[in-house]
């Protein structure tokens, strides 16, 4: 394969990675993909906005239609919905292909490949390329490239040497660590089991804050249709023996869920709190590997989608002209930070404030929303994708004028 010939090589394949490089359009791209099917494993609840489903280019894969959430803390509940269609349920699998299919009318894909980010030296080094492919490194690598890849697939190695490197890795990213870029951020371990026969409204999301269950995060329901949901959970530890034990013993889940058989199982890390640094060099993180994460909800496609945008649109514009130098890639930092950086710094403050209350704390949360009616205003208010508009109100007249 002739790897030279790509500007741009993008490591990861999720949706992150590829609307970046469907973003990039006057250059040619490669992504690269560990796994050998574009969606797997699964590590995603697959609640997504509406804003979230056009931000993704309106994907195929919604199983279901979501009016609003259930929330249970340990003795008070709340409904939040109507009839109005807030959000939809997304098979990621069949989702995740939809969007790499659109992407790869525009890019090249190579999927069971590894890459393994290393600094560029301009020290002469034998390769199977030869004399000619040793001397177009070396000539690329002059250019001021700060970092180049070495690509694993099918038992060969590659060196290559591209413009620009994106890591759309995921919360691990090897990439973004092998740049020494510092990951001071909160990973959560995550665990989720797809069931069928359970007894829940379809049209709703269930969501608890018990600490009983799950101390550091909260638990889900996500229906996928009629008899059938995702359950799940993330916290600071043993995620997969919290769930369980939810779903046996908490007094409502374990009767919604008494006679549910389990059809897939899933793990994963929730990252909480973007990097100080997402641009070094040739190289740019985007999606989880830059921690573009909703730090209440967890989810991070929508925040993904629209920084790749950005990314995207960022490089083409560096690679387009021979003025720029590196240090145009930052402006993708400083863009994406605009947008959506207020709203996770909100959510960083909001879980430090949901972390240090115990059950007690939480019922009186849930009891002051129903006295001072605020659930009308969440109706009509609020945004799964910036919390911060209605959250901050409800903090105000509840603990006081700290926001």
């Amino acid at each position: 394969m002739d790897f030279e010939k790509y500007d741009v090589i993008v490591v990861g394949g999720g949706p992150a990675g590829c609307i970046t490089g469907e973003h990039i359009k006057n250059h040619k791209v490669l992504i690269i993909e560990e796994h050998s099917t574009i969606g797997v494993p699964l590590q995603c609840a697959g609640l997504i906005s509406k804003r979230g489903v056009e931000e993704l280019g309106n994907p195929q894969g919604v199983v279901n239609k979501i009016k609003g959430a259930y929330i249970y803390s340990k003795n008070k509940n709340i409904k939040i919905g109507n009839e109005e269609i807030r959000a939809y349920v997304f098979e990621r699998k069949i989702m995740d292909k939809d969007i790499a299919k659109r992407t790869s009318k525009k890019v090249d894909f190579l999927l069971k490949a590894h890459g393994k980010l290393i600094e560029t030296s301009n020290n002469f080094k034998k390769n199977k390329g030869g004399v000619w492919n040793n001397l177009n490194n070396l000539l690329k690598e002059s250019k001021g490239n700060n970092y180049s890849l070495l690509i694993n697939h099918m038992g060969e190695t590659y060196r290559v040497n591209p413009k620009i490197i994106v890591g759309a890795d995921g919360v691990k990213s090897s990439i973004g660590r092998s740049a020494s870029i510092p990951m001071n951020r909160e990973i959560l371990s995550g665990a989720q089991i797809e069931l069928i026969n359970v007894d829940v409204d379809d049209d709703f999301v269930y969501v608890f804050l018990d600490k009983s269950y799950c101390r550091d995060f909260f638990i889900w329901i996500i229906p996928m249709g009629k008899d059938r949901a995702r359950v799940g959970l993330c916290d600071s530890s043993n995620a997969y023996n919290k769930l369980i034990n939810f779903i046996n013993n908490h007094p409502i889940a374990s009767q919604m869920l008494k006679n549910a058989i389990p059809v897939e199982f899933s793990v994963g890390a929730l990252p909480l709190g973007y990097l100080k640094n997402t641009v070094k060099g040739n190289l740019l993180l985007v999606g989880d590997a830059a921690g573009q994460v909703k730090p209440i909800s967890g989810g991070g496609l929508y925040y993904g989608a629209k920084s790749a945008k950005i990314c995207g649109k960022i490089i083409d514009e560096y690679l387009m002209e021979d003025k720029y130098d590196l240090k145009y890639l930052k402006n993708y930092e400083s863009l994406w930070k605009r947008e959506i950086g207020g709203e996770i710094d909100f959510g960083i403050k909001f879980r430090s404030i949901l972390k240090k209350m115990n059950n007690d704390n939480i019922d009186k949360l849930l009891e002051f929303v129903i006295d001072s009616e605020f659930i009308e205003h969440i109706v009509k208010k609020g945004d799964m994708d910036n919390p911060s508009k209605v959250l901050r109100d409800i903090l105000k007249g509840f603990l006081g004028n700290i926001f």
